[in-house]
């Protein structure tokens, strides 16, 4: 990729802290942000859930496709926190390759990510074994993940700011540098 960076681009599996760190990351740069779950809730007028609920796993994943390759495409810089699953799509996957993205993969263990789950009301329902499904995402996506992102941040044991602060200092390096 060349070009400069007009979007900074957060992937993960759900409970990594892409909402947290996008909102932090995105008032240090002094950018918008926008998250998959919450403009998604806001055109819809439901939660991830409900609308995964009504649509179905194909369906979300859809709107979640549809909120990234939206949000690539507009020309002010932004934060994208992106849904997990957009790496499944190859087109997503193209656009986030493509000039002008740039992203980062927030990397954590599933057990990390399980005791993080359990308080998000708004994320689909995995039955009481969360860990075992988020192992099985991160086996099938890691790839994709690894593939697509530009840099990598492992939360595990780190606050949101010291990963705000690691992403802040790969930005500095690509010539990105905070307004605030």
């Amino acid at each position: 990729m060349s070009g400069p960076i007009r979007h900074v681009v957060l992937l993960g599996l759900m409970g990594v802290g892409k909402t947290t760190v996008g909102r932090l990351l995105a008032a240090r740069l002094g950018w918008p942000l926008s998250d998959s779950d919450e403009a998604i809730g806001q055109k819809y007028g439901d939660t991830v859930r409900e609308l995964g609920d009504r649509l179905g796993t194909e369906g979300m994943h859809r709107l979640e496709a549809e909120h990234l390759l939206d949000a690539l495409g507009q020309e002010q810089c932004s934060v994208i926190g992106a849904a997990a699953s957009v790496v499944d799509d190859a087109g997503c996957r193209a656009a986030l390759e493509a000039e002008g993205a740039y992203g980062v993969w927030l990397q954590g263990r599933a057990e990390t990510l399980a005791k993080r789950f359990a308080g998000g009301g708004h994320r689909p329902v995995f039955g009481p074994d969360t860990e075992t499904v988020l192992r099985r995402q991160l086996s099938e996506r890691s790839r994709w993940f690894a593939e697509v992102a530009r840099h990598h941040v492992s939360v595990d044991g780190r606050t949101p700011q010291e990963v705000v602060e690691d992403i802040l200092a790969a930005l500095n390096v690509e010539g990105v540098r905070p307004q605030r």
